[in-house]
């Protein structure tokens, strides 16, 4: 981990982008299985069930259950079946309103919201480069929003800050109470929580299972593509180049989650709101290099 420039850095960096590939995914698959008529209970539940039994066998395959104390699995649980859950409904649920592409640039201000609350809980200090990542990511949406909001819906608006407002609420959340944990489990613990609630969500809202062959396939590549692979990948590559290097080349999802709107939903930015884009992405950046809470939570926060 120290020797980040080491054996393996180069494929510790592939893994990472093949990571914001797979979640550069998530809104994507969002459009299709909306589209498809899923319902979100349904779409999650079993997103979360499959991610779930996929972290459990290799918890149990590789021996991770060690030092787990029933506090940190009540933290834990309680991590994943409220705040990341809610992160995980607001965000695919924001691509009902809004392009995907501006749903995952509008959701990339998280980083920039993990600063501000690191410094009101006095766990960051201020500095030149964070103060530039909130002006830049403040410039960037108001590039990519437009000041008027002139035809944008809110609600999608407001369900993909409210998902970032949440991610960083489970980030320093995270940072505090899963130190101790290994990634893995962790990540099997939060899933299986948030396969809990989204379970009985559906038993109260009713689950859609009645829908086309191909919108299993889309729900599947967000448990397969969007989950498994790119949390796994994401680890693997987090152990060759550390957690600093990770949560930048991260930033590359959005820009990836642009791209794949473009081909496959049409979906395309004018030239201001490129420019907002790149601001947006240049935010986070900054915010997250140097940046003590994300580079130590990076490893937990990313399901």
């Amino acid at each position: 981990m120290n020797n980040v420039r080491g054996k393996g850095h180069g494929g510790g960096i592939a893994a990472i982008i093949i990571s914001a590939l797979g979640f550069a995914f998530y809104p994507i698959f969002g459009k299709f299985v909306f589209a498809g008529g899923a319902n979100l209970a349904t779409v999650l539940f079993v997103r979360f069930f499959i991610g779930a039994i996929a972290f459990w066998s290799l918890v149990i395959l590789g021996k991770s259950i060690k030092h787990l104390t029933k506090r940190d699995f009540f933290r834990l649980w309680l991590l994943g079946g409220v705040v990341y859950a809610g992160q995980a409904g607001l965000y695919i649920s924001a691509v009902k309103f809004i392009p995907s592409s501006m749903a995952s640039l509008i959701f990339y201000v998280y980083p920039v919201l993990v600063t501000i609350l690191a410094l009101a809980t006095k766990q960051e200090r201020l500095s030149i480069s964070k103060v530039s990542g909130l002006l830049f990511s403040i410039l960037g949406l108001i590039l990519v929003l437009g000041v008027s909001f002139e035809g944008l819906n809110l609600l999608g608006i407001f369900c993909s800050l409210g998902a970032a407002a949440i991610y960083s609420i489970y980030i320093l959340t995270s940072n505090r109470i899963i130190n101790s944990v290994s990634p893995l489990l962790s990540s099997a613990i939060i899933t299986s929580a948030a396969c809990v609630t989204y379970g009985i969500t559906g038993l109260i809202q009713g689950f859609t299972w009645n829908i086309a062959a191909i919108t299993w396939m889309d729900i599947l590549g967000i448990a397969i593509l969007s989950t498994i692979i790119a949390i796994l990948t994401f680890f693997w590559g987090l152990q060759k180049v550390g957690p600093t290097t990770a949560s930048i080349v991260s930033t590359l999802e959005p820009v990836l989650t642009v791209g794949l709107a473009y081909i496959f939903l049409g979906e395309y930015l004018n030239f201001t709101q490129s420019i907002g884009a790149a601001c947006v992405l240049l935010g986070a950046v900054l915010a997250a290099w140097p940046h003590k809470i994300m580079t130590i939570s990076v490893k937990e926060a990313k399901l």
